[in-house]
């Protein structure tokens, strides 16, 4: 190899290390100007949907004598069901359970859930009340709809980049810098849903009353934070 050629390679690393020395220190400045932060905004809105879940249940001595009074009280309740066309129904699986004297089976217990579901919760509730004569209510719990949940966070979502830019103008500010760009940004959203409202909170109607479930539907809350990051320009 000629000395020229050697020169050549020689100038072409050092170019080379230069560049990734003035690379790395950009970089660096850029970390060095960057600030993350997060902004939030919350909601609390009236729950529009109700979820019931009830189940027909029985005891007897023979297996088979069992099955049959449970489906005939899963029968006479989905024939109610029908009759309200806001209300979407789906029961569960059939379940036994031996009955034990002295490790000796001297009967069955038996269960089947029904699941009800509904936006209108004025008719699950007189819905559940009739149902009540030959089921037995499992437990209750009240939710926001996808569609009332959507729009609210779709309208969270500007008040909540509004106050990540505030934000942002504050720090810009603060630093005494003369601008800022974006970097990174992330938006997320949470719902959490209420937890069931035990059994023994929920007043049941008698067979005579068939009156509608007393209940209170109740809030939730509905979040939305935003955080990112941005770069200060300070030059």
């Amino acid at each position: 190899m000629n000395r020229g050629y050697r020169k050549l390679i020689g100038t072409c690393l050092v170019l080379v290390l230069l560049m990734s020395g003035l690379a790395f220190a950009n970089d660096e400045d850029r970390k060095y100007n960057q600030i993350r932060f997060q902004a939030q905004t919350s909601e609390s809105i009236a729950n529009d949907r109700m979820q019931v879940i009830l189940n027909a249940y029985g005891e007897d001595d023979e297996p088979s004598r069992l099955a049959g009074k449970i489906n005939q009280d899963m029968e006479w309740a989905l024939e109610k069901v029908r009759t309200e066309k806001a209300v979407k129904a789906s029961s569960g699986g059939y379940q036994t359970f031996p009955v034990y004297r002295k490790e000796v089976v001297i009967g069955w217990r038996g269960r089947q859930d029904l699941t009800l579901e509904s936006g209108d919760v004025s008719a699950l509730s007189r819905l559940v009340g009739q149902l009540q004569e030959r089921l037995q209510v499992r437990s209750m719990s009240f939710s926001v709809s996808d569609e009332t949940r959507s729009a609210v966070e779709n309208r969270l979502i500007g008040e909540a980049l509004d106050a990540f830019k505030e934000r942002a103008r504050i720090v810009q500010k603060n630093f005494q810098a003369k601008g800022y760009r974006l970097v990174d940004l992330n938006i997320n959203t949470s719902s959490p849903v209420p937890p069931p409202i035990p059994r023994g909170m929920v007043r049941m109607a008698s067979a005579e009353e068939q009156a509608p479930v007393s209940v209170e539907a109740g809030e939730s809350k509905v979040t939305v934070s935003v955080n990112g990051v941005i770069e200060l320009r300070v030059k």
